[in-house]
């Protein structure tokens, strides 16, 4: 009985002392942030649709097990193709189109034979085949075309475009296009697609080794840009962003002390992003900031925009939220970004100095999510109030225990007289 007594003392001498403590909503709640999320394409509803088929990853009749194509220095072409496929549906998605992809993984259910049944069913506008070409063929991009199949002159537009694309967007040599009949095989498993339908060899797993390990984004934008020039849609249609590091986003302050963080977003379209047209505005408080900035110059397509923003932290510990929007003529492109100013008590420098020493980990390691921060230090924050709340009442039940007892003894020692 003693012990729950002193607990629930505890408890309410904590209480009382972080009441009336800076900060002291930290127990009561923190301020929650309100992003979007990347855009993403609507329900197909009258949209083209867009087939793209990766290369591999089927079943094989003959091996029994999933064909993953030819390999080379740690390459594999199924994975390859995979990767690049899916980075060009997700920029391809922020259009006014509906794409889709024959298979998501290694799928054991179809074999290579089937895969034309997988597009029709899908009625595309346009679809292509992402391959990688063989190991010992030289540097440079290739594509193919159907010979009387669905649409030839379709087919051999839209393969001109891949192999322009792709050479100019990754410096690589154009190799040109090709009728399927030109394949060792003398035919191509594009041919019965019913849509204009072209292959594209991006690279040479051995030649090009490098750039497909290391710039499958770019090769992502190639597709993407082939797609969209074909079908006469704007490339602006696709505009979106990056976050370089995540992890640069946040900022370790006392109350009310200026600060200053960078802001980078990197342009992951297929255009130049303008200062003409491109400014970055914010989108809730700005702590002290101004309402908008211009872009600082022009910006290619995988480069990076830096902008240092100012603030001024508030007078309360927690963790707040810049919101900033970029904007192309007023229209937003890609999600909204949050900067984070994280308010630590006065007294609390080592508190500052272990968020400091995270967020340069962070940095560091450069994959740690900016929401994931945030409830981080939210929960550090918190328990280093609870801690010194705890301590305060431990304290102060240590110096006025006695007298606290001594006026328990005296209501006892009176109640017994009046009984």
């Amino acid at each position: 009985m003693r012990l729950r007594v002193l607990f629930s003392l505890s408890v309410l001498v904590a209480v009382w002392w972080l009441a009336g403590r800076p900060g002291a909503d930290l127990l009561m709640g923190f301020v929650e942030g309100t992003g979007s999320s990347a855009p993403q394409a609507e329900a197909a509803a009258g949209r083209p649709v867009v087939v793209l088929s990766p290369a591999y990853g089927w079943w094989s009749a003959d091996s029994k097990q999933i064909d993953p194509g030819p390999q080379s220095a740690g390459l594999v072409e199924k994975d390859v193709a995979l990767d690049v496929s899916q980075q060009a549906q997700e920029i391809l998605a922020r259009c006014p189109l509906d794409v889709r992809l024959t298979r998501t993984g290694d799928d054991s259910q179809h074999t290579l034979a089937n895969v034309h049944e997988i597009v029709n069913d899908d009625h595309p506008t346009l679809a292509v085949a992402i391959h990688t070409s063989d190991p010992n063929a030289p540097s440079g991009a290739a594509a193919f075309y159907t010979v009387n199949g669905e649409d030839d002159a379709g087919s051999q537009r839209l393969s001109a475009e891949l192999a322009d694309a792709v050479s100019a967007r990754l410096g690589l040599p154009n190799l040109g296009v090709r009728p399927e009949t030109a394949s060792p095989t003398g035919g191509l498993y594009i041919h019965p697609w019913q849509a204009p339908a072209a292959l594209v060899d991006v690279g040479s797993l051995g030649a090009d080794a490098s750039a497909l390990r290391n710039h499958r984004r770019d090769f992502a934008r190639a597709i993407a840009q082939a797609v969209l020039n074909d079908m006469s849609v704007p490339l602006d249609c696709a505009d979106g962003l990056q976050l370089p590091n995540a992890a640069s986003l946040v900022g370790i302050s006392f109350p009310s002390q200026p600060l200053s963080q960078n802001l980078s977003v990197q342009n992951d379209g297929m255009a130049d992003w303008n200062p003409a047209h491109y400014q970055l505005v914010s989108a809730g408080d700005a702590y002290g900031a101004a309402a908008n900035y211009a872009l600082p110059a022009v910006v290619a397509p995988g480069q990076t925009a830096t902008w240092a923003l100012p603030a001024r932290a508030p007078t309360s510990a927690g963790v707040y939220e810049q919101l900033w929007q970029l904007t192309r003529d007023g229209t937003a492109v890609g999600p909204v970004v949050k900067v984070f100013i994280v308010v630590v008590p006065q007294e609390a420098q080592g508190l500052k100095d272990k968020l400091d020493q995270q967020v340069a980990e962070w940095q560091a390691a450069g994959s740690a999510k900016v929401d994931d921060m945030s409830k981080q230090m939210q929960a550090e924050i918190k328990a280093w109030a609870v801690q010194q709340a705890q301590k305060q009442a431990a304290n102060c039940l240590g110096a006025n225990g006695a007298v606290l007892l001594g006026v328990v003894w005296v209501a006892r020692k009176r109640r017994s007289r009046a009984d």
